[in-house]
């Protein structure tokens, strides 16, 4: 740990925008607020008491988003099982009384009656892959954990990922901590680690105060702590609060800031899994993930495997902004086409046309109504040139210019660089000053294409090359409009 006080310790405060947590009277200036305001013809207000802009505040159903609106998202179910949403439908939970007299716990209970290495089984089997966006097996990263031979693990809940666009975390915490605790206790039961840390957005400030609370009722039932549920296993879990930064969301960031260091991203192996917090073997999770361990241990992998498409197995979440006729959180079986996302399940779009959607959020490729036919699944996304990511919808309509949404992307982008490779600190910033058209920048189209190969070739994690795969995206599917940027 850093010594608090010293010259250093100021420099990493410098690196965050919410050190003192989110401001009363926060304005969100994410990518779905971009948009919204695009779209109803009016300036989107930065916040005036704060510096540095605050890129999603979790309420792109709500857009343009302040931290006043009090409005909650629609949640509906489109699959064959709901897996995550059922419950949610229809109440948040309010204690964890509630929570058990829905079933809830009765994951761990049959956990703990199993060895570590069967739970780690169901979830191979059950196919689940890591929601945070890159798709990575989570039995496998479990089973790269257990594997260590360490007196010491951790589980991390990684409730940072903060792509604009994408508020399922938010109401997963919000709704049902309860479930994301247990999941916790039984990934740290299999792999062998003793403690846990969720680690919570600082623009979630009533998501952090839910999970203190539930975690706190845990202990008090016996779950959390020494002897889980009679079990003699062990497990005690603290709530770490972000204090904003985009970064965090990328896991070796977020190990970083958890330290008090600078929350860089590091080079890569060793991975978490063999060197994580503080040096030990580390699982993190990301929030949607872990949601859908207590479902697959009580149902079983193959009830699990049964649901999807491909290597996709079981179902997403996907949350829809603002510009949709139902924007809202919906579950939906991978496997489903986009089409029917957008036109049956959205309902097109509230006004006029649309002319593109960003799927991953602002760091990934566009995709244009003719590739509305995709099925939502990895690596169908992939081959249109997209990517699915944490599953936040974007969709923009004409009145959004490509040119003034690559400038709010790569502005962005340049804003929540960790600086820590050169393609990515220096190559978002001169996008930046490029589409601002800012003294000094000069608008030399094969520089754009330059600056995209080398993000693409030379950053070291999904900031700098999904800036470059949503620039390359537009390049390709908006040529005349991007080249009109430049003249």
């Amino acid at each position: 740990m850093i010594p608090a006080g010293t010259g250093y310790d100021e420099e990493i405060k410098s690196f965050y925008t919410l050190n003192k947590g989110l401001p009363e009277r926060a304005k969100c200036s994410g990518t779905a607020c971009f948009v919204a305001s695009k779209s109803m013809g009016i300036e989107l207000q930065d916040q005036s008491n704060y510096d540095k802009r605050i890129y999603c505040l979790g309420k792109c159903f709500a857009a343009p988003a302040s931290s006043q609106d009090k409005s909650i998202p629609r949640i509906a179910n489109f699959s064959r099982k709901s897996v995550l949403v059922g419950p949610l439908m229809g109440h948040q939970y309010a204690s964890l009384d509630q929570y058990m007299h829905e079933n809830g716990m009765s994951a761990l209970k049959a956990a703990l009656s199993m060895s570590p290495d069967s739970v780690i089984s169901e979830i191979e089997k059950s196919g689940l892959r890591g929601r945070g966006g890159a798709g990575f097996p989570t039995g496998l990263k479990w089973r790269s954990v257990a594997k260590e031979k360490a007196r010491t693990k951790y589980v991390v809940m990684n409730g940072d990922e903060g792509d604009p666009g994408s508020y399922i975390d938010r109401y997963l915490m919000e709704y049902n901590p309860y479930a994301l605790i247990e999941s916790m206790i039984i990934c740290g039961y299999a792999v062998g680690a003793s403690t846990g840390y969720a680690y919570i957005r600082a623009e979630y400030p009533e998501a952090i105060s839910k999970f203190l609370n539930a975690a706190k009722e845990m202990e008090s039932a016996g779950f959390l702590g020494k002897n889980s549920m009679s079990s003699g296993f062990h497990f005690d879990l603290s709530v770490v609060q972000g204090k904003g930064s985009y970064i965090c969301g990328e896991e070796t960031a977020l190990i970083k800031s958890m330290e008090g260091q600078r929350p860089e991203v590091s080079i890569r192996p060793p991975y978490p899994t063999e060197k994580g917090l503080f040096g030990n073997p580390t699982v993190v999770n990301n929030v949607e993930t872990l949601a859908n361990i207590p479902w697959i241990i009580r149902n079983g992998h193959k009830a699990y495997g049964d649901l999807g498409y491909g290597k996709s197995r079981g179902t997403k979440l996907l949350s829809l902004n603002s510009l949709f006729a139902n924007p809202g959180i919906y579950e939906v079986e991978f496997g489903t086409s986009l089409d029917t996302i957008f036109y049956d399940i959205g309902g097109g779009m509230k006004h006029g046309s649309v002319k593109g959607v960003m799927l991953g959020g602002p760091l990934s490729g566009i995709m244009v109504p003719d590739e509305f036919r995709t099925k939502l699944d990895y690596e169908e996304i992939r081959k249109v040139g997209a990517s699915l990511g944490h599953g936040g919808i974007i969709a923009f309509d004409e009145s959004t210019g490509i040119c003034d949404l690559i400038e709010h992307v790569s502005t962005f982008a340049a804003s929540e660089s960790c600086g820590k490779c050169t393609p990515c600190r220096l190559g978002t910033a001169e996008l930046s000053r490029m589409f601002r058209r800012e003294s000094g920048a000069t608008p030399d189209y094969r520089r754009f294409e330059r600056d995209i190969e080398s993000l693409a070739a030379g950053s070291l994690c999904g900031l700098g090359t999904g800036m470059a795969e949503f620039a390359r995206s537009a390049q390709m599917k908006f040529r005349e409009e991007v080249k009109s940027c430049f003249m």
